[in-house]
């Protein structure tokens, strides 16, 4: 994972590959109340160090997809007229 962090200074040509680090900052990004990314060695060591620790990421799953789920629910137009 060292060298996906490494900025080369070059813009990569076409169209962009679909890799896993890619694919996991994207969903970090959806995750609402977290401004998590995957940009750094600090960013995995991080995100490493909780899910290392079983019920620290369990915990962290169910409250975000606890707020996801509030979230859905206020943008949720028939909600307004109950």
């Amino acid at each position: 994972m060292q060298f996906y962090f490494v900025d080369n200074n070059k813009r990569p040509r076409g169209r962009l590959i679909t890799i896993i680090p890619i694919t996991f900052n994207d969903d970090l990004k959806h995750v609402p109340g977290e401004k998590m990314t995957l940009t750094s060695q600090k960013d995995l060591d991080l995100i490493r160090d909780i899910a290392e620790n079983r019920d620290e990421w369990r915990t962290f799953i169910a409250e975000k997809r606890r707020e996801a789920a509030e979230a859905a629910r206020s943008n949720d137009p028939t909600s307004e007229r109950l």
